[in-house]
């Protein structure tokens, strides 16, 4: 499975929260709980980067909590402009988590191109 198309998917969830088009359905919606969540959280891109399972560590806490404690609803969207701020929180650090995914591949392909090339004489 590849963890940047995961992540990128997490993008363009949380861009289409922001334009207005989709709301946030939580686990039930995530890129990569529908994957690594299970129960335990294990494998997720946002836990191994955070080092804390059940997105602690990320903005997502901040999200949750506003649109309780702000708007009570069951559906998850952009109701003001602290919605939209913290909704873009979480969009960027997507984007960090896709540009880290992104390093670390370019950094280990780097690697294995110097260890399968023959030795110089």
């Amino acid at each position: 499975m590849d963890k940047i198309k995961i992540m990128e998917a997490s993008v363009a969830k949380w861009q289409r929260i922001i334009d207005g088009k989709s709301t946030d359905g939580g686990v039930l919606d995530c890129p990569p709980c529908r994957i690594f969540y299970v129960l335990i959280c294990f494998g997720c891109p946002i836990a191994d980067y955070t080092g804390k399972k059940f997105c602690k560590g990320s903005p997502y806490g901040a999200w949750y909590w506003h649109q309780i404690e702000a708007h009570g609803y069951m559906r998850k969207k952009i109701y003001c402009p602290e919605c939209l701020h913290l909704a873009t929180d979480m969009r960027d650090f997507m984007i960090e988590i896709v540009e880290h995914l992104k390093k670390k591949d370019a950094e280990e392909d780097k690697k294995n191109r110097r260890e399968a090339s023959p030795p110089k004489a």
